[in-house]
């Protein structure tokens, strides 16, 4: 007579799981602050907001940037191009200034943060043409026979030079909602044979519209990026594009790209409590399989954006440690000047 099945218990309640410092501010979100400082320590970071021209046709507009630069960068210094998250419907650049700021001390690198178009009143590609504008600009790589100034004096065929980067080392850096853009962007670069970044950071990343992954279904607790958050953020993303059998491009919802072969590598930052974990962990999986290198990081109890909402936490130190590494090795390699 065959034994009865087991018995599987249900999972236990995700706050039975958080990491012990990373608890309170789960179990009271009023608690929670802006973006603290996020990094101790002397150092300063100049900021600078310039209008980058719109590179796309008549009808588009100039993208806001804001530069952040170290003081004590290199004459010419590697650059970031951050894109910030928000569920593709909210965030000015300046709520990102702990983050970029950080970027910026940490890496030794010149780091530009987009002021892109948000959803729902400007759906999917405006965010990624603003982001695409940025990265052209950022490379010279749309420079007009007339090579215009834009409104703060920045010559479109100057850039570098007038920045101070060396856009040979340059990064893209997206984080949550700004990952699906910065992947979209990279897959954008490598299939049009435009300049790719020497890394490709992806931070608490958002990948996939469809939500059909267990850790999409599991993760449902209003007081962290849930199910039902995400559901609307992507309609309101795509918009038209999110209707049931609508066809849905890769540069928009990355994890539905058909080949990956030929995106630079690759860093990926997650928590194991969040709702795009597994979609996270496929598209890794994916990646090394198309020969990309790959470094992944999976945090153990860990909610979404853990690493910013609590900085002061252990885990949270471990994963921006992380990101300065990976970044340091991306944009200092042998040869150039290591960041002080």
């Amino acid at each position: 007579m065959p034994s009865p099945s087991p018995t599987i218990s249900p999972p236990p309640p995700p706050e039975n799981r958080i990491d012990a410092q990373l608890l309170d501010r789960h179990l009271n979100p009023a608690a929670r602050t802006g973006l603290g400082r996020l990094w101790d320590g002397p150092g300063t970071i100049q900021l600078t907001d310039v209008l980058v021209p719109a590179a796309d046709g008549p009808g588009e507009p100039d993208v806001p940037v804001r530069v952040y630069r170290p003081v004590e960068a290199d004459v010419l210094a590697p650059v970031v191009l951050f894109v910030h998250g928000g569920g593709f419907t909210a965030g000015e650049v300046e709520q990102f200034d702990a983050q970029c700021e950080w970027y910026a001390h940490s890496a030794q690198a010149v780091t530009v943060s987009v002021g892109y178009r948000l959803a729902p009143q400007h759906p999917y590609p405006a965010a990624l043409r603003d982001v695409r504008t940025v990265w052209r600009w950022l490379h010279d790589a749309d420079n007009d026979a007339d090579n215009d100034a834009d409104a703060d004096g920045l010559r479109r065929g100057d850039v570098a030079a007038e920045l101070g980067i060396d856009p040979a080392r340059s990064a893209i850096v997206g984080s949550s909602a700004g990952a699906a853009i910065a992947a979209g962007l990279a897959l954008y670069l490598r299939d049009h044979h435009e300049p790719l970044p020497a890394l490709l950071l992806l931070h608490a990343p958002v990948l996939d519209d469809r939500h059909t992954t267990p850790s999409s279904h599991a993760i449902t607790d209003p007081r962290t990026w849930n199910r039902s958050g995400s559901q609307r953020s992507w309609a309101s993303y795509l918009g038209p594009a999110a209707a049931p059998g609508a066809d849905v491009s890769p540069y928009a919802a990355p994890a539905r790209a058909s080949g990956l072969a030929g995106l630079p590598p690759t860093f990926l930052t997650s928590g194991d409590l969040e709702l795009a974990r597994d979609e996270v962990l496929d598209f890794a999986s994916r990646l090394t399989q198309a020969d990309v290198p790959v470094e992944l990081h999976l945090y153990p109890g860990a909610t979404h954006g853990f690493d910013v909402v609590v900085p002061e936490a252990a885990i949270s130190q471990a994963s921006r440690r992380a990101q300065t590494e990976a970044l340091v090795r991306a944009l200092h390699p042998a040869g150039s000047a290591p960041p002080r």
